[in-house]
């Protein structure tokens, strides 16, 4: 244990006492419109880069707390995400709707050259996971079964890709 760091000891320490605690309050606050998964995942590296402080004496409030503000961030992180694409999509003219159009078959034609560039912005199983999902239209599961590894391990390799593409794309 002497190699561990104390900030995720403390936060696995957190989520071994509080864990059950912490996944019913997300499912309550996330609702359908976010993966509870991810934000699980994304909540315990937050309590790792900034742990609770040792004057904490209501840990359960401070953590509900946490989780609302928690969930109220990530949907406001996911709305901006939908607006980009929604605003990518009307100037490269990509459909983002299942309705067919004329145009259909060179607007996919597009959209899977796009997906697959950006693909190679990436490295190793983040662009594989990135270009399954978006080029590929696999599910999550399909992604997971395919590449031999766990569903959350995958969210973490989109999370990350599309984090260094948001990154790299960014306006200066």
């Amino acid at each position: 244990m002497a190699n561990i760091d104390p900030a995720v000891f403390a936060a696995g320490a957190i989520f071994q006492e509080h864990g059950e605690f912490i996944l019913k309050i997300l499912r309550r606050q996330a609702g359908n419109g976010l993966d509870v998964e991810d934000l699980y995942q994304d909540f315990y590296l937050a309590l790792v880069r900034r742990p609770i402080g040792a004057d904490v004496r209501d840990v359960q409030g401070y953590l509900y707390r946490a989780l609302v503000h928690h969930v109220i961030s990530a949907a406001r992180v996911r709305g901006t995400r939908c607006d980009n694409m929604k605003k990518y999509a009307r100037r490269t003219e990509i459909s983002i709707n299942n309705h067919a159009r004329e145009d259909a078959f060179i607007a996919d034609e597009h959209q899977n050259a796009v997906i697959a560039r950006l693909g190679r912005c990436l490295q190793g199983r983040e662009a594989q996971a990135f270009v399954m999902r978006y080029r590929d239209r696999c599910s999550i599961l399909e992604i997971a079964t395919r590449m031999g590894i766990n569903k959350r391990t995958v969210s973490r390799y989109l999370s990350e890709a599309v984090r260094k593409l948001q990154r790299r794309l960014a306006p200066e």
